[in-house]
């Protein structure tokens, strides 16, 4: 018997991504040994060291793995009332007074990954799928407009019926649907990872910020958690999705991790390890972390 056309587009979209990783040269930055390491030594309150670190952030300049993880085990109250004094001044040196708000807009809840937190896992056989229409995607966005809305998240499930070319062509329709002076300004995109031809598609089509979540850092953990014989099953795949967006013209990204399916001080360190080779290689790190 033959594939049915989900599973036959799942099985080719893994075959291209594991030669395509066949002659990926980035070096892996998620030492997860080190990275315990850091997060199992404890921290003895140094007023010195906690000035030099505190020094840096006012600075506007990122903090090292090290650095944060000396912080985070710290386990003095005054000192954590200075940390977060900090936070509060960076945050106003950054943004200011202001606060954005988007909507999220799910666009796809076909998906072909059976990640074991999710409610739109494949095997979660209750759940109607369902992929907007253009003339769906336009009058959501009316709805919205006319509420005053002027930015929205598009999310994406893992399908076939939302690659690249589906993506593109939403957020379109999203900007090409005006009401009146009100128009959505701002599309920001949650989708599975792509290659670099495919991101170029969305870049093309007036992207925000491109997010994907790594949900866990810890290899063991993602392993358990996304099983081995899905897309999302591939790990190294998934760790440079932002790079190869960068690598396509990206520059406004976004990394985040799912607080609670391993140790949160692990992924913390994960997420500053992340922007910081982002950085490296491309000048520019994440401007989001969720």
């Amino acid at each position: 018997m033959s594939e049915s056309p989900v599973k036959q587009w799942k099985t080719e979209r893994i075959a291209a991504i594991n030669k395509y990783l066949e002659s990926e040269k980035r070096k892996d930055f998620i030492d997860d040994a080190y990275i315990e390491s850091l997060i199992s030594a404890e921290s003895k309150p140094d007023q010195a060291r906690v000035n030099d670190i505190l020094a840096k952030t006012g600075e506007l300049k990122g903090l090292s793995a090290e650095d944060t993880a000396y912080l985070l085990n710290l386990n003095d109250p005054e000192t954590w009332a200075r940390i977060f004094e900090k936070a509060r001044f960076i945050k106003n040196e950054v943004y200011g007074n202001r606060i954005v708000l988007f909507v999220p807009v799910y666009m796809s809840s076909a998906c072909v990954n059976n990640c074991k937190y999710c409610g739109f896992r494949s095997s979660n056989s209750g759940m109607g799928r369902k992929v907007l229409s253009e003339p769906e995607i336009r009058a959501e966005i009316k709805a919205l407009t006319h509420s005053g809305h002027k930015r929205i998240l598009a999310v994406f499930g893992e399908d076939g019926s939302s690659g690249a070319d589906y993506i593109a062509g939403a957020m379109r329709a999203v900007y090409a649907e005006k009401n009146g002076p009100d128009e959505i300004r701002r599309v920001n995109v949650n989708a599975a990872p792509m290659f670099v031809n495919e991101y170029k598609k969305i870049k093309d089509a007036g992207i925000g910020t491109f997010q994907v979540f790594q949900e866990t850092y810890h290899k063991e953990t993602y392993k358990r958690l996304h099983g081995s014989a899905h897309i999302k099953s591939i790990y190294y795949w998934r760790l440079f999705a932002l790079h190869r967006a960068q690598e396509a013209g990206i520059s406004d990204i976004a990394i985040g991790a799912l607080f609670g399916l391993y140790k949160w001080r692990f992924e913390v360190i994960s997420l500053i390890l992340h922007s910081l080779d982002m950085e490296r290689e491309f000048g520019v790190g994440t401007h989001t972390i969720s």
